[in-house]
C-alpha cells in the first residue's frame, strides 16, 4: 500500500442487520477492464467509526478477562492492534 491509499468506513447490510467495515478501494484487473474492489481490513461490527470500535473493544477485552475468556480477549486484542496500526499509518500519510 502506498501513501495515496485512502481508508474508508463503509456501511453494509448482512442478513438484515447493518454493520461497518474499515478498508480501502483497490483497482483490480487488466487495464481497460479494471474494477475497483473494496479490501476490508477490519470488520467494525455495529460501530460507525474506528475510534468508537476501539473504545468498545477495550471494554470487551476487560470483561472477557474478568470472566476467564482469555482466548476471546486475545482475539479481540489482535483485532485492536491491526486497527490501531492502520489508523497510525493513515495519520502518518496525511
Amino acid at each position: 500500500m502506498d501513501a495515496k491509499t485512502r481508508y474508508k468506513v463503509r456501511r453494509v447490510v448482512s442478513r438484515g442487520s447493518p454493520s461497518y467495515q474499515f478498508g480501502h478501494y483497490e483497482m483490480m484487473g487488466r487495464p481497460g477492464a479494471r474494477r475497483s474492489v473494496f479490501k476490508v481490513l477490519v470488520h467494525l461490527g455495529d460501530h460507525q467509526t474506528p475510534e468508537a470500535a476501539l473504545d468498545a473493544w477495550r471494554e470487551d477485552v476487560e470483561r472477557a478477562r474478568r470472566v476467564g475468556r482469555e482466548k476471546t480477549a486475545s482475539r479481540i486484542e489482535a483485532k485492536m492492534q491491526k486497527l490501531e496500526g492502520t489508523i497510525n499509518k493513515r495519520t502518518e500519510a496525511r
